[in-house]
């Protein structure tokens, strides 16, 4: 079953951005890292049910602009507009070539996979693959981690709360027929959460205890 895995916020300033989620929900956040292959870097807030909030800035625009990664050119494009705030959602799976394969045999347009890497403020290193379904939608992408986990080594730096909701704006049979997610009541449950499709104008998130 495919997880909640983190939403990507877009970000002038990252550290500020998160530091001010810190103030209002009484949260912790962290410094990532750098992505040195393609200009950007983050902040993040880790919660307990193995999910997290990302914001994601831009450190050297020169690479950024130069990256074919669907992920940065969003960002680098809604930062060029002024627009900032939730970009994107990650579904996390543990196996990115299931996917691929339901992809191709279905002829569901997508880009990649991506590999992706950058070093932990403690000088280990990340690596992940990304899928991305290309749709006028705007659908989430898929991430498969590597050896590592994307958690802090320190629990005292993990949010006692859970990542546990996001809600989409849109028709939810659409995340049917690419994800192969069953919905009841505009629902899709996860394994560490749910998506709740709504009438609102925007996407958005909830955190629970």
């Amino acid at each position: 079953m495919l997880a909640i895995d983190h939403l990507v916020i877009v970000s002038k300033n990252p550290e500020k951005d998160a530091q001010q989620f810190v103030e209002q929900h009484h949260a912790i956040a962290m410094e990532g890292g750098k992505h040195e292959k393609w200009g950007t870097y983050n902040f993040l807030a880790h919660f307990q049910n193995d999910s997290y909030i990302e914001w994601l800035g831009i450190f050297d625009e020169e690479l950024a602009r130069k990256s074919n990664l669907p992920l940065v050119r969003n960002t680098v494009d809604s930062l060029d507009q002024g627009r900032t705030g939730l970009l994107t959602f990650a579904l996390r799976t543990s196996n990115l070539d299931a996917q691929l394969t339901y992809f191709k045999e279905n002829q569901i347009p997508y880009s990649g996979p991506y590999p992706g890497m950058r070093k932990k403020i403690d000088g280990s290193t990340l690596s992940w693959k990304m899928l991305f379904p290309e749709d006028a939608e705007n659908f989430p992408f898929l991430i498969e981690w590597g050896a590592t986990e994307n958690k802090p080594d320190d629990a005292a730096k993990i949010n006692p709360r859970n990542l546990n909701e996001i809600t989409i704006p849109t028709d939810p049979s659409k995340y049917e027929d690419v994800f192969q997610l069953k919905v009841r009541d505009d629902t899709i449950q996860l394994e560490n959460g749910r998506l709740l499709f709504t009438n609102d104008e925007q996407s958005n998130f909830n955190l629970s205890e």
